[in-house]
């Protein structure tokens, strides 16, 4: 099945962002992976990248895709990890299983209902608009995570 245009637009638009958050771990060891700003409810990088991750998943692979949801979300705000590969490796598998799943659905999604867990009914074009929107407000964190690591 040839991919829809609005779908391969917006697909793009997600993995870009996802990218872009990804781009602010690059040469951090395990300290700067998982340290936070000093604020209150500031997030570490690896916290960020395990949240995103989620997000993606359960909009395309779960509620669009139709796959299983096992998504702890309280969890993800606890994560820390060692390494940076570890996330990007889990990235760039999500972002083929997406890129893939999203390629095999056909427009109909756009319009479509779903059911999402915490936003209640939503089309599936609300569904792919809001996860490019919540990454690309992650991007601004992300960043700004990282510059402040950069320059304590």
């Amino acid at each position: 099945m040839a991919e829809h245009p609005e779908i391969a637009l917006l697909s793009r638009k997600l993995t870009n962002a996802v990218d872009r958050i990804f781009e602010c771990v690059g040469g951090l060891d395990a300290e700067g992976l998982n340290w936070k700003p000093p604020a209150p409810e500031a997030n570490s990088l690896y916290i960020l990248g395990t949240h995103i991750i989620g997000n993606v998943k359960q909009n395309v692979l779960v509620v669009l895709g139709g796959g299983p949801d096992d998504r702890d979300r309280d969890a993800e705000f606890e994560a820390s990890g060692a390494s940076a590969h570890e996330l990007l490796d889990r990235w760039t598998d999500v972002k083929a299983q997406i890129t893939a799943r999203l390629t095999e659905l056909g427009g109909d999604i756009l319009d479509r209902s779903y059911d999402h867990p915490r936003r209640g009914p939503s089309s599936g074009r609300e569904l792919l608009i809001n996860a490019v929107a919540h990454a690309n407000e992650h991007i601004g964190h992300a960043e700004l995570t990282r510059q402040l690591y950069d320059a304590r």
